[in-house]
């Protein structure tokens, strides 16, 4: 967020910035102490928001201050200004100021604050108006992890991720990859419903040229191995249907992968360098072996794979799930509903899942694979990121 600070009191300015530290804690900040320097930063550049004192000099050497009200609305209430739909808050010590100025500045939508050095009660009021002005940021990409320890698998790649922050009630950590600005989203809970709904906000919200999901599924016996990343170049959710006196009647929705993100990832998947990158750095514990495995071994793969509702670890229910098709390799939770949010999205962003096997969806369940799992999806996201948005 870009703030302009036009007063000239010091102690004023400090109380003021560390308020707007307080809500917007990565704002920029420029300070005018006099109305002259106002005039030259305000017609140059664009802010988010203006806070402005009424009574101050003119010149930075001019020891008068006078009510500017009048020449402030002359510039930023002008068309060709640079700032004249940028909101302003109109903080000032004065009462009787304020209450002459008050009728004519709320004309244009200049908010009047009295300023008290002594007490709290104008500091909520500038909270809230500094809190409405914050910008939607705008991203290159969006990462949707279902499980904290998902997009955490970031952070401990070494990746360049911020702090966690919310936005709009979505928890959200900024990944800078080179020179494109990403942001990684947590929804509430794991499931369908939750991820078509984040992935629906984020893609309004955030304008992203690319959605994408990391993080781990289940594979089917034979077709993929533990810490494999299947990448669904078509997706459907497999416990859609009818539930009759016969049983449940599967009612299949697919959704592809659009062509061209396909043909790209299908080529970037098969250079060397991209494996050697993901591999590059992970270190097995011992407990991380997979039986039969002395050294960590995996394949990124596109595949048919499928998401439902619910954890399946019953070997009925794998088998229901392996007859929808012959080719199914994979399944989770998340990635259809994502997929769907893409898909029928207007900004029509790029999309793509990549998730790192952990089980084979049958009753022996465990967590030991899950962290190399997150790491793997995590790097194999980093590196189609990298080159898809090149």
């Amino acid at each position: 967020m870009k703030i302009l600070i036009l007063e000239d009191c010091k102690d004023k300015i400090d109380k003021i910035t560390e308020i707007i530290g307080s809500v917007c804690a990565d704002s920029t900040i420029a300070i005018a102490e006099c109305y002259s320097d106002f005039i030259g930063v305000s017609n140059r550049e664009v802010f988010d928001l203006i806070v402005a004192d009424l009574l101050l000099p003119m010149f930075m050497d001019g020891k008068d201050p006078v009510n500017i009200s009048t020449q402030l609305l002359g510039n930023l209430r002008n068309i060709e200004c640079q700032n004249y739909y940028t909101p302003v808050i109109a903080v000032t010590s004065f009462d009787e100021l304020a209450e002459e100025s008050f009728a004519e500045l709320n004309k244009f939508d200049i908010n009047i604050l009295t300023y008290k050095s002594d007490s709290d009660e104008w500091i909520e009021s500038f909270k809230r108006k500094i809190q409405s002005c914050i910008p939607v940021p705008s991203y290159d990409f969006v990462i949707v992890c279902a499980l904290d320890k998902e997009a955490d698998a970031y952070e401990e790649c070494g990746f360049n991720v911020g702090i966690e922050f919310i936005f709009e009630g979505i928890t959200c950590k900024n990944i800078d990859i080179k020179d494109k600005k990403g942001v990684i989203v947590v929804p509430p809970r794991m499931g369908l419903v939750n991820s078509a709904i984040i992935s629906s906000r984020v893609i309004d919200l955030f304008k992203p040229k690319l959605i994408c999901m990391s993080g781990i599924c289940a594979g089917i016996e034979g077709n993929a191995n533990i810490y494999d990343v299947v990448i669904p170049d078509i997706c459907h959710q497999h416990d859609s249907g009818k539930w009759t006196n016969e049983g449940f009647v599967t009612e299949s929705y697919a959704i592809q992968l659009e062509h061209k993100t396909r043909l790209d990832v299908a080529r970037i998947i098969k250079d060397k360098a991209f494996l050697k990158a993901i591999a590059n750095g992970i270190v097995l514990d011992k407990n991380e072996f997979p039986e039969g495995q002395d050294k960590a071994a995996f394949k990124v793969y596109l595949a048919p794979t499928s998401s439902g509702s619910a954890v399946v670890a019953d070997n009925s229910m794998l088998a229901e799930i392996t007859s929808q098709h012959r080719k199914a390799t994979a399944f989770e939770m998340e990635s259809y509903a994502m997929y769907e949010a893409a898909r029928q999205s207007i900004i029509a962003p790029k999309y793509f899942s990549a998730k790192a096997v952990v089980d084979n969806g049958n009753s022996h369940k465990g967590d030991d694979f899950h962290r190399v799992a997150c790491l793997v999806s995590a790097k194999t996201v980093y590196e189609l990121i990298d080159n898809l948005l090149a």
